[in-house]
């Protein structure tokens, strides 16, 4: 009978066989934990977190321990005894090795860890490291639902899709966002149906036959006539750092929440321009195969995302903030509509698969894995922006014009793919067609300096210093920066 001891063993070994040569050494993790590296430093830390699990879990470990030194945690006496029954391999190691250490003293440093611990010795990192990661995984055992004290199961409903008769063809969990009977779920679930029907724990039944979409997030919002339905609060996305462990909530035999912990290795922007560092997805990395779907919640219990496709061992969620502006911001369509929809849950894990091959520059690699997600999904407006950066980097310059312009079929206001048809038209001396598409830009953007530059930059290509004037005039106020570089070229 496995014992808890052995499954811990098991979860330390099992950490360790993703070390590689290339991992951080613990100086360099602690620097990176207190942000004390130079820009360039931080950006090769980052590159390399975000694909080493062993790295990130070290990482998470580090953070875990300068919380311990600004406020040494109360130790239950039952919690310090297994601590030391499960240290004495470690401590019998470091003897064999001369630096034989007092349990006493090690556990000193865990609770007040000096700063030259991990600056000067490694070893001391390694074995405040070793005892934290036990003693969480201990706390974690016993009680998974102390890591999120503040869900309430009653935020989490089932939605079912009905067919025209009524029955039941698909369910999936939802979770009650907002103040305003606002419900968010996996979209993939709900393609298809004649109608919606939605559970409360209470027992209760809503029906509803709109809904809000987002395709590339694999996210539905509905609206049910019960404002009183407790929300899970929601957590501030810019607050969540690389490396912080998260939680994915499933159910478990007899309705019982299941906390499954992940590591956060990444953050993916939206594509295109000007997203004020906005998140499309929050790329996840986990030593367990987590389910499919399910609810993203912080140490605090607050509502991260939900997680909507998996590859491996890493995992996309949609930041759960966009359901909320989804409502307010978009257009809730008939079921109907949702029938014409060709989703497809393939196509957005092809259309991961493509976004890690994009960050590890392998293009042609990138360029197949986003046809075919575009192939089971032609509105994927998200994989065909990438797929015509893709096309751009390897100069295929009318193959990446073809994926704006099927972009633009969709939705003609999308701005990012305006810009970049008119960006590539230029790239072909093309510069009429391309003002004409700057200029649809501005039209639906009137603060988009990015586009005013390139319009005066196009103006000034073809001779026109009156509308280059204009657009340095915009340029003014909007990015002075910008406006200088186009009065040079104005000369």
């Amino acid at each position: 009978m496995r014992t808890f001891e052995t499954e811990i063993k098991d979860a330390l070994k099992e950490v360790e066989t993703f070390r590689t040569p290339e991992c951080l050494g613990p100086t360099l993790i602690g620097s990176f934990a207190e942000n004390t590296l130079s820009e360039e430093e931080r950006q090769r830390a980052e590159d390399h977190l975000h694909t080493c699990l062993y790295c990130l879990k070290q990482l998470n470990e580090m953070k875990e321990l300068l919380s311990c030194r600004a406020q040494p945690p109360k130790l239950s006496p039952l919690l310090s005894e297994r601590l030391t029954a499960l240290y004495r391999t470690a401590e019998k190691k470091s003897g064999e090795d001369g630096a034989a250490v007092s349990f006493g003293e090690k556990l000193k440093a865990l609770l007040f860890f000096p700063e030259r611990l991990w600056k000067y010795s490694t070893a001391g990192l390694a074995t405040a490291c070793a005892a934290l990661l036990v003693s969480l995984l201990i706390v974690r055992h016993e009680t998974p639902a102390g890591m999120v004290p503040h869900v309430d199961a009653n935020s989490f409903v089932k939605v079912r899709a009905l067919d025209d008769g009524g029955a039941v063809v698909n369910e999936v969990e939802g979770v009650v966002v907002g103040a305003k009977g606002l419900v968010a779920s996996n979209l993939s679930q709900l393609v298809g149906a004649s109608a919606i029907q939605i559970t409360s724990r209470d027992g209760k039944v809503y029906r509803t036959t709109r809904v809000w979409k987002d395709e590339d997030k694999n996210l539905a919002v509905m609206k049910i006539d019960n404002e009183s339905l407790p929300s899970i609060p929601t957590a501030d996305i810019s607050e969540i750092s690389i490396g912080q462990s998260v939680f994915l909530v499933t159910d478990r035999a007899g309705g019982k929440k299941e906390y499954k912990e992940s590591l956060v290795s990444d953050f993916k922007q939206v594509p295109g321009r000007r997203k004020a560092g906005s998140v499309q997805y929050i790329q996840l990395a986990t030593l367990a195969t987590n389910a499919a779907r399910g609810a993203i919640v912080d140490g605090q219990g607050k509502l991260v995302g939900l997680l909507i496709t998996q590859e491996k061992r890493i995992s996309l969620a949609a930041p759960i903030a966009d359901a909320e502006k989804l409502a307010k911001e978009g257009k809730a369509v008939s079921l109907s509509e949702l029938k014409d929809v060709k989703f497809s849950a393939e196509a957005l894990n092809l259309y991961l698969k493509g976004i890690l091959a994009r960050d590890e520059q392998r293009w042609d690699e990138a360029i197949d894995l986003l046809k075919r997600a575009v192939a089971l999904n032609t509105t994927l407006e998200g994989a065909r922006l990438e797929l015509a950066y893709a096309y751009y980097r390897k100069h295929r310059y009318e193959a990446e014009a073809h994926e704006y312009e099927e972009v633009l079929k969709n939705n003609p206001e999308n701005t990012d793919a305006l810009f970049g048809l008119a960006s590539n038209l230029e790239t072909r001396g093309e510069y009429e067609k391309a003002i004409r598409h700057y200029e649809k830009v501005v039209d639906l953007d009137r603060e988009d300096a990015d586009t005013y530059y390139q319009l005066g930059l196009a103006y000034l290509a073809q001779g026109d210093k009156g509308k280059a004037l204009w657009a340095y005039g915009r340029l003014k106020t909007l990015d002075p920066g910008y406006a200088e570089m186009l009065r040079r070229l104005s000369k």
